[in-house]
């Protein structure tokens, strides 16, 4: 059994119905469920919003 861990990715919905989301360059690693790494929440957010809720993360940090 694989546990994931949650994200509340809540504060980024309500900008994606307006207009695009534009994402800091901080780098805060987050490794999703598909073992890629994304640089922050920002650009980890709004890959779940594009897989409409099938990408979770796996661990914080780097993959």
């Amino acid at each position: 059994m694989i546990l994931y861990l949650q994200v509340d990715c809540s504060e980024y919905k309500s900008l994606q119905t307006r207009r695009p989301i534009y994402c800091e360059r901080l780098y805060q690693p987050f490794c999703g469920s598909d073992g890629k790494t994304y640089n922050n929440k920002c650009s980890f957010c709004k890959a779940v919003l594009r897989s409409r809720g099938a990408l979770h993360m796996k661990q914080a940090g780097a993959c």
